[in-house]
């Protein structure tokens, strides 16, 4: 039980605060030993796992709490079996260094499943993206399997069969052992193919990209063949000396006509600077996608960017998320405004800020990064904890997100030297 608590501490990155301890075992501990000894063992348990996922799910408000509960219960009654198992194979007499052996054993094994099932699962969690049906259907098959094994164990455990439980034993960590490996090469094919479904989209936005330069240069060359006459249009108001009516002629005639043209020449002039292909690439698509929904779009590249110190997959995943939530809270707004900025600071870090205009109404910014939280509706939700599960990758990383003068604002800070991630 104890094992089973700290293990999704540190799986689901619970902070262990003082309250939270307390909280915990006056809710779990205690009632589930009372009813383990007085009432029924197998209600224990239930009620160990229910309550357990319960809390841990307020704590984190992320429906991996199901899942991570259920299979440390399924790893904890494995070892725990096993282990007692080969005690009573091998010592039939029990004794206090025999039972204080198989517990050190027990936590030994259990403490090295955690480790290396935290770095997995994040990285699987982070990569695969279940929807909300795909996560329930996960947690429903695993906490099936938990059924099925304990029940086999503990109907073969209470009758004395030995051999019996062992068998089942056997039979369960062969079954865990298939599924594991199946689970690998599913998730090995599902990352081969969410890699070239990135690079797909990366292609077709290179492609976009290459249009709306192609557009721009057209518009530039149209720009420079009307100079001249535009030019010739300014003879009269000069010769009258008019120039009230040359500087109204000049902002309500040419400065808007010529004004888009001369805008999307400035944004294409910022994004020669950035020489990552598939993060020009994403911006020019999104830039366009902005435009045409009536967005006033600026971006600022000072500086040439080779390289940010991250898997280009993870950062275009990061930016597109930002930008399409950015698009779509100032789509309905009548002055829209989206600012894009990649600076490049004096250790050569990169600040990368995402801001734009929203509606006027309370925004809570840690409920954003809620798993399933949303102020857009139902089925919402997971792509601000979509970036941070992203960002959390990375030690290199920071991620601030704030509001100010009515500007909805994401600063991602990406350091040169990328530390040796967990």
């Amino acid at each position: 039980m104890c094992a089973i608590l700290a293990g999704l501490f540190y799986t689901l990155e619970v902070r262990p605060t003082f309250r939270k301890a307390l909280l915990v075992t006056l809710l779990i501990p205690i009632p589930a030993i009372f009813l383990y000894l007085f009432v029924l063992k197998g209600l224990s348990l239930v009620y160990l796992i229910i309550v357990t996922i319960v809390i841990f799910y307020i704590y984190t408000r992320k429906l991996r709490a199901l899942f991570d509960a259920i299979i440390l219960a399924i790893v904890s009654i494995f070892f725990d079996n096993f282990i007692e198992m080969i005690k009573y194979s091998l010592f039939p007499v029990d004794t206090p260094t025999i039972t204080t052996a198989s517990i050190g054993l027990y936590l030994l094994l259990f403490m090295l499943f955690i480790y290396g099932y935290r770095i997995v699962i994040n990285k699987i969690w982070a990569v695969l993206q279940f929807s909300l049906i795909g996560q329930l259907l996960l947690i429903i098959v695993a906490a099936s399997t938990m059924v099925v094994v304990y029940m086999n164990l503990f109907v073969a455990l209470s009758r004395n069969l030995y051999a019996a439980a062992m068998l089942n034993l056997l039979m369960g960590t062969s079954y865990l052992a298939f599924m594991f490996i199946l689970s690998v090469i599913l998730i090995r094919n599902t990352r081969k193919e969410a890699k070239l479904k990135q690079k797909e989209i990366e292609q077709e936005q290179l492609f976009q990209y290459m249009q709306s330069l192609e557009q721009v240069n057209k518009d530039m060359q149209r720009f420079r063949h009307d100079y001249q006459n535009i030019l010739l249009t300014f003879e009269d108001y000069l010769e009258k000396n008019d120039i009230q009516g040359l500087r109204t002629y000049f902002h309500d005639k040419i400065l808007q006509v010529e004004k888009k043209t001369l805008q999307n020449h400035f944004i294409i002039n910022q994004l020669d600077r950035l020489e990552i292909i598939e993060l020009k690439g994403l911006l020019s698509t999104k830039v366009l996608m902005a435009e045409e929904k009536g967005i006033a779009v600026n971006i600022e590249i000072p500086e040439t960017i080779e390289n940010i110190e991250m898997d280009i997959i993870d950062l275009t995943r990061i930016v597109g998320i930002l930008m399409d939530n950015a698009i779509e809270a100032t789509t309905d707004l009548q002055e829209g405004e989206l600012n894009v900025a990649l600076l490049k600071q004096e250790d050569d870090s990169v600040l990368v800020i995402i801001e734009n205009h929203f509606k006027k109404q309370q925004v809570q910014i840690d409920q954003l990064f809620i798993e399933g939280f949303s102020t857009k509706g139902a089925e919402r939700g997971f792509g601000l904890a979509t970036v941070r599960s992203i960002i959390n990758q990375y030690p290199n990383i920071t991620m601030n997100t704030r509001v100010e003068n009515m500007f909805f604002i994401n600063e991602i800070e990406v350091k040169e030297t990328v530390q040796q991630m967990m």
